[in-house]
Order: structure tokens, then sequence, then C-alpha cells
């Protein structure tokens, strides 16, 4: 099986398909407009909430695998032990170092790694390379993405907030494009879920992956 967080992806993805589907319903595959933005908008925002999702997801399970497989701090990446030294010496909590003590850092490094996705909201190349740079200390994120070129992603998550603001006054989501933009996602997270098992597994030392590189675009396929 392919990491939680590919599969939470799919099940969002659903939605998108669905949507598709409707739209290909009809309009019987013809082209032209036919009054039916408002399921490519749809599935837009979707497939934009299945993308941050994953990425949320990926670095939390990645740092919950790191944290199982390491009982010594000093085993992390010089940057991983900045962070969270710099979170805990910047903290409002007086007594915060004290929950370092033991294990303790364990849950301090994952409680503040889910606090900062949760903040995500617009997940463009720069922003997850900031937070995977901080949290895991890769240093360039998307160089573990499929696109040779991020401002890919972000024409797509920027589509997503203009139609997040300003609903059927955006500019008109054609199927072709919708097709390039689920096609753009699905293609980077199978790519992105396959790189980053083979960076958990030598950052951690081990010698087998955390997850299989098997991946289907169908949910179904893993039940």
């Amino acid at each position: 099986m392919p990491s939680n967080a590919y599969l939470n992806f799919l099940h969002i993805r659903v939605d998108v398909l669905k949507l598709i589907e409707t739209h290909s319903f009809y309009t019987q595959n013809r082209p032209g407009r036919k009054n039916l933005g408002f399921l490519t908008r749809s599935a837009v925002i979707m497939l934009c909430a299945a993308w941050e999702r994953y990425n949320e997801d990926l670095l939390l399970e990645s740092v919950s695998y790191l944290s199982q497989t390491t009982n010594d701090i000093n085993n992390l990446n010089k940057q991983i032990k900045k962070t969270i030294s710099a979170k805990v010496k910047n903290d409002n909590n007086e007594v915060k170092p004290i929950e370092l003590a033991g294990m303790g850092w364990k849950d301090v490094w994952y409680n503040y790694a889910k606090l900062e996705t949760e903040l995500l909201h617009t997940p463009k190349s720069n922003k997850l390379k900031l937070l995977f740079s901080t949290y895991l200390g890769i240093a360039n994120y998307s160089s573990l993405w499929k696109t040779t070129d991020p401002r890919e992603i972000d024409e797509f998550v920027s589509d997503r907030g203009e139609i997040a603001h300003n609903g059927n006054k955006a500019k008109y989501i054609t199927m072709t494009k919708l097709r390039k933009y689920q096609d753009l996602i699905i293609d980077n997270v199978i790519e992105i879920d396959s790189k980053m098992a083979l960076e958990l597994k030598n950052m951690a030392g081990q010698t087998v992956l955390p997850w299989a590189q098997d991946y289907f675009t169908e949910i179904e396929k893993y039940k």
C-alpha cells in the first residue's frame, strides 16, 4: 500500500471524477459551453482541496514515521533540530522546554508541524517548499515533483483562488483545462509519494521503505 496521504487524496478526488462524469453526461462529450461552468469550477476547488490535503497529510505522516524510527533526537538532520529548538525558544509558554524531556521532542515536533499545516490554505510551491524545508529539512521539495516548472501548480492554485473569491464571475474553466489540471495533480502526487518513500528510508537509515510504491488512480483498487 502507498502512503495514507495518497489514499486520502484518492478519497477526496472521487468528487472530482463524479463532477467530470456529470459534465460529460450533460454535454455528451460534445465541445462548447452549455452553462455548466459551475461543474468545472467545483471540480477545480475539490481537486485543489485534494492537493492541499495530500501535502498536509504527507508532511505529518513523514514526521510520524521519522519519530517512530528513531529515539535519539541527535539522529535527526540539522534543520529539523533547529526548527524544534527555535519553535520552543519562541513559544510564549515559559515551561515549554520541559516538554522536550525524554521522548517529548517527538510530540513537540509533530504538534508544531500540525499547527502550521492547518494554516497552509494556499498550497503553492513557495509555501510547500518552506513547510517541508522547515519540518523535514528537505531543501527543495519541488525537486520531488514530476513537473519541472512549479509555476504549473501555482497557476492551478491561483485559478482555485479566483473561483473561491469570485464564484461564477471567475474566468471560465474548460473541461480540457480541468482534465489537464487533474493529470498534472495526480501525476505529481504519485511522483512525490514514490520519491518521499525513498527520502524517508534514507533519512531514517532503514533498509525498507515506509510504504509500497504501488500506485493505482482509483481508490477501489486498494479495497
